[in-house]
């Protein structure tokens, strides 16, 4: 059995895993600071919601039959997954509007990945038209709908 679509939003949710657990620490550190202490847990609610809005996806995918990803394909994947999450790491956070901007860009860069790896979907025109390539997308547009609400947050 080869890869598909649900590998890659299991890859999505640990990620999503990861984010949380770095912001429950940032929580625990900084709970002398109101502010943060609210945005913390608005944004840890938020990843929660994805991680859930992922959940449910793969629920719902579960019994469809879905392209299966060229396994040279997949490898490059993971190996930009794995590379994103040694990244991932707990920043030092002096004030909200620093936590803020950290935020934003690991959400951007979350963005970016996601990006990426379907460009790496994509061999020939026809990839477009696929289920895989659907899911994606509507996972990017989430990810872009969460960096519009943290902009605006930021203004």
């Amino acid at each position: 059995m080869g890869y598909n679509v649900i590998d890659l939003i299991n890859k999505a949710i640990n990620i999503s895993i990861r984010k949380k657990a770095i912001y429950d620490n940032i929580r625990q550190q900084k709970r002398d600071i109101p502010y943060m202490e609210i945005v913390l847990t608005v944004l840890i609610k938020q990843i929660q919601k994805t991680i859930e809005y992922y959940e449910t996806l793969k629920k719902e995918l579960v019994n469809e039959n879905f392209e299966e990803i060229d396994f040279g394909i997949y490898d490059r994947i993971s190996f930009l997954i794995n590379e994103f999450n040694q990244k991932l790491s707990e920043p030092q956070i002096n004030n909200v509007r620093n936590f803020l901007e950290f935020s934003l860009n690991l959400e951007k860069n979350t963005y970016a990945l996601l990006i990426d790896i379907q460009g790496r979907f994509v061999k020939n025109t026809s990839d477009i038209n696929t289920k895989t390539y659907t899911i994606l997308s509507n996972m990017i547009s989430n990810k872009a709908a969460f960096i519009s609400t943290l902009e605006k947050i930021m203004k």
